[in-house]
């Protein structure tokens, strides 16, 4: 459930989007439109690629986190044998 930062270009000001409810993504000219769950739009200046870095960094750090916190790898940043 990674949450987005995006800002929006017809009301401006940003939005933070749960990527959950994203259904799919269009793409018009320099128009990027978040189609959401419930019927709900909404046009953004980032391009596809930013948001889906996002959506990827954030899911990636939650996923090395619970690796970390799990116990199955050792910290990198800990002496062997401390």
């Amino acid at each position: 459930m990674p949450l987005v930062k995006l800002n929006r270009i017809n009301k401006g000001g940003e939005i933070v989007v749960n990527s959950d409810y994203i259904l799919f993504i269009e793409i018009e000219s320099r128009t990027t439109t978040l189609h959401m769950a419930d019927r709900l739009l909404f046009s953004v200046v980032e391009p596809l690629d930013e948001i889906i870095r996002q959506i990827e960094a954030k899911t990636a750090d939650s996923i090395k986190t619970g690796i970390q916190l799990s116990g199955l790898v050792k910290n990198p940043d800990v002496p062997a044998g401390s």
